[in-house]
């Protein structure tokens, strides 16, 4: 049986990369895999770096004979995570870089710090003071960084990734933890007026989007053997425009606090 046609004989090619959304729907490739088993698999397969046609690639076979021999993929390949680990020692990535490149990194720090700088001087205007920087904030600031690295660099992510009930516990507990920074260490370091200290988050905001939208050329889509990949446009934007979009929700919860307390 040809790989790319279903047990019908229907063409499945387009599957993969059809748009229904922003971002393609990678289990339209293997629609007849128990959709637990795909997720395990194409997440761990992410994790181990392995390019999105390979991955496609992969799915492909799996779909192919859960179809032809009606056997589960857990039935015919085993545990999703060990199949995929099997896999990636031999389709791993052959480009230089990796999921994580400088540029990721440099952008999502620039943009972290300046959607908190919008923040805070986004409230000294709404007060009619200048704007603040204390040691909390320089402690605050390391803190983040420092997790922005564990994140990015160790096994942090996988973690977060494999148990999502952390992800619902982690974000409150950093939040609390950083207010009981920025209030046990409320000594005033440096002030600025709010017009320098605006234009400053406004130029690391719009840098950080310019690096995400030069960096978004390795979205790495997951496409079925025969077909290419998008161009990607929507993809790069989703990218490029988190930050600024999550800086605007700041701004605008930050306004709604201010009215609700004055």
């Amino acid at each position: 049986m040809n790989d790319i046609q279903d047990i019908k004989g229907k063409d499945i090619r387009g599957k993969g990369t059809r748009r229904g959304g922003l971002i393609p729907d990678p289990g339209r490739i293997a629609p007849h895999v128990d959709k637990d088993w795909r997720d395990d698999f194409i997440l761990e397969l992410r994790l181990r770096d392995v390019p999105g046609d390979r991955i496609g690639d992969a799915l492909m076979t799996v779909e192919t004979h859960v179809v032809d021999s009606g056997e589960s993929a857990q039935e015919a390949f085993g545990d999703a995570k060990g199949y995929a680990a099997r896999i990636a020692e031999v389709a791993g990535r052959v480009r230089s870089s990796g999921v994580v490149t400088p540029a990721m990194v440099v952008g999502m720090v620039l943009g972290l710090v300046g959607m908190l700088l919008a923040a805070r001087t986004f409230t000294s205007w709404l007060e009619g003071v200048p704007v603040a920087f204390t040691v909390g904030d320089v402690i605050g600031g390391v803190l983040l960084l420092a997790l922005l690295a564990a994140i990015l660099f160790t096994g942090v992510l996988r973690q977060l990734l494999e148990r999502q009930w952390l992800a619902l516990v982690v974000p409150p507990v950093l939040i609390g933890v950083l207010v009981g920074i920025f209030l046990l260490f409320a000594k005033p370091l440096l002030e600025l007026p709010v017009a320098p200290a605006a234009i400053g988050a406004l130029v690391l905001i719009v840098l950080s989007t310019v690096i995400a939208w030069n960096d978004g050329d390795g979205t790495d889509e997951i496409t079925a053997p025969g077909t290419q990949p998008g161009n990607g446009i929507r993809a790069r934007a989703t990218s490029a425009l988190v930050l600024p979009l999550m800086t605007l929700l700041l701004l605008g919860f930050t306004w709604v606090l201010h009215q609700v307390s004055g």
